[in-house]
């Protein structure tokens, strides 16, 4: 799961375009950390692998107008910090810095890859079926 760090607060999911717009201008000018946590589990061996993956977000200083029609169009209400980067939300951004934007979306897709390799699964190799 991902949460969302902004000047020492938690973000949560705003639920509502009010509390959307609300935290999208708390956030316009600052930087918002995200922190999105990862498990595998190897059923096979019963070995876990656990670990966060931290992001940073510099938001571009958002007007009003910008920020309404932002939530209007991507209605992100659902979403740590009541944005969706894959869509619209991009162009809320100066800056981004991590090691896996994925981690932003959800799923840390390189971090994942590299858990699965510590298991013995490489992910660019085709798969051996055993009868």
């Amino acid at each position: 799961d991902q949460v969302a760090w902004l000047d020492g607060k938690q973000l949560h999911k705003p639920g509502n375009a009010a509390n959307n717009r609300a935290q999208l201008a708390a956030s316009s000018g600052k930087t918002v950390t995200f922190y999105t946590g990862l498990a595998l589990i190897n059923t096979t061996t019963d070995r876990e692998q656990v670990c966060v993956e931290r992001f940073e977000t510099r938001f571009k200083h958002l007007n009003a107008q910008q920020i309404a029609y932002y939530v209007e169009k991507e209605k992100a209400f659902d979403c740590a910090g009541g944005f969706k980067m894959e869509g619209l939300g991009i162009a809320l951004f100066e800056t981004m810095r991590g090691d896996d934007p994925n981690s932003l979306i959800g799923l840390p897709l390189i971090r994942l890859c590299e858990l699965l390799t510590r298991e013995g699964v490489d992910v660019l190799a085709p798969p051996s079926f055993e009868n």
